[in-house]
């Protein structure tokens, strides 16, 4: 049964790829729920040293990234879902891809990152040693739903296996979710200290700012973006955890990247990490407490975020008629916010603003509304905007204080960023999840060459 069902879904990757429907990511998993619901369970299970879930709102991608280089940097042989392909049937499909049609894998660890609403049906099937929750921001809510749900929904995968928990403690929703744990003394957390003097100017309206215990709403003695900060209830029932590993003192921070000092056990560590941005500090953390829960070494670990690159379309950067252009991914309010506070509160930047709503990127785009444009009106970008609701853009900047120049096509509007822009020059293009697919691909035709990329 093994066998024909891997034949199967083998085909059907290579005829999704032969017909031109995609790259054979999602339907091998689709056909196998028909075939075997439990194949994930099978497959998962012939890996020797398990496997490692990575879910929450923002930083997946990149955390999931740095965390299989650590694990392939200590001699871990990864099968992962590096597509992106995040749902159940992306992770079936991704185990299939690797397997034999006897079944057997190459790999010693899968390492998946999951959509946040999936994880109650991966984390049971896949039976996980490990899973890391990184934060939960309002994002997709046509989709997702409120946060407080969300959470019992990813709560309910964590209880179903036995798993130790990797969570940020500066984000109390997440530091809630060791009550799932099935032992308390398998739940190791991670935070913030103190950041960099000036990070946290550009901020959005807190998502989850209650009490998870009784609903109070909580004291906050530092907030770094969004809710994320130091936290505690006012009548005592809830306060953020001691994290284990903390990055303690931000020495330096700009767009190459940040200087920082880690503390674990007692032990100091600096290194510089080069992806700019608060969040993605955390994302650094999150795969430094992982990999080390994971007996990867330490100078191992430094030296892969050392080298780190961006992940496919987060803080990619490419050469184009003489400009440098920046690709930022946009997708909900937090995220935006963190965008702008990192690469765009600067005079004269020139900036694409490129805004979808097809299923991928979330139909309901209010939450355009909740970003705090207004602080880039002193700085008097020239914005462009386009996508499919690309004026509703225009519409936030306008009440935001700022004009831009609509353009009905994405090659358009980078003509008109490009006409704008001096050679030599900057620019910033910011897309939803759809629009950067499509533009990511101008840009690799434009350049003609996808190794300009890094």
């Amino acid at each position: 049964m093994l066998t024909a069902t891997l034949i199967v879904t083998k085909m059907a990757a290579k005829l999704s790829r032969w017909l031109g429907r995609g790259g054979g990511q999602a339907l091998p998993g689709l056909v196998a729920e028909r075939l075997d619901p439990n194949l994930a369970s099978k497959l998962a299970a012939r890996l020797p040293h398990g496997v490692v879930l990575v879910t929450g709102t923002n930083g997946k991608t990149t955390t999931t990234k740095l965390i299989a280089a650590a694990l392939e940097a200590a001699g871990e042989r990864v099968l992962t879902n590096s597509t992106g392909s995040n749902l159940k049937r992306g992770v079936t499909s991704a185990l299939i891809a690797e397997a034999d049609l006897n079944g057997r894998l190459d790999a010693t660890v899968g390492l998946f990152e999951v959509d946040e609403a999936s994880l109650r049906q991966v984390a049971p099937a896949v039976q996980p040693k490990a899973i890391v929750v990184l934060n939960l921001f309002r994002d997709q809510l046509d989709r997702y739903g409120e946060l407080d749900t969300l959470a019992s929904v990813i709560g309910q995968g964590i209880a179903a296996t036995k798993a130790e928990l990797f969570l940020n403690a500066d984000d109390p929703l997440v530091a809630s979710l060791a009550k799932y744990a099935a032992d308390a003394n398998q739940v190791t957390y991670f935070g913030v200290e103190q950041l960099a003097e000036g990070a946290g100017v550009a901020q959005t309206a807190m998502d989850s700012d209650r009490c998870p215990v009784c609903r109070e709403r909580l004291m906050f003695s530092r907030v770094f973006y969004g809710h994320i900060g130091h936290y505690r209830c006012p009548k005592g029932h809830f306060e953020r955890p001691k994290p284990a590993v903390t990055i303690s003192k931000v020495i330096s921070t700009d767009l190459d990247g940040s200087q920082f000092e880690v503390t674990a056990g007692g032990k100091h560590m600096q290194l510089h990490f080069p992806l700019a941005g608060t969040y993605n500090l955390y994302n650094a953390l999150a795969a430094m407490v992982v990999a080390q829960g994971l007996g990867v070494g330490d100078e191992q670990i430094v030296e892969v975020l050392g080298r780190a690159e961006a992940a496919f379309g987060r803080v990619e950067r490419v050469s184009l008629e003489g400009r440098t252009v920046y690709l930022l991914l946009i997708k909900n309010p937090a995220g935006f916010t963190q965008v702008l506070e990192t690469f765009l509160m600067r005079r004269g930047l020139k900036v694409m603003l490129a805004i979808n709503d097809l299923d991928a990127d979330g139909r309901d785009v209010s939450w355009l509304w909740d970003v705090p444009l207004e602080v880039l009106a002193e700085f008097g970008p020239k914005i462009v905007t386009a996508g499919i609701r690309g004026a509703d853009m225009a519409l936030r900047l306008h009440y935001a204080g700022i004009e831009s120049e609509p353009s009905g096509d994405f090659e358009g509007a980078i003509n008109k960023l490009l006409g704008m822009t001096a050679k030599g020059e900057t620019v910033y293009i910011l897309p939803t999840y759809t629009a950067m697919l499509q533009i990511r691909k101008l840009l690799e035709k434009r350049t003609q060459m996808v190794e300009v990329w890094k």
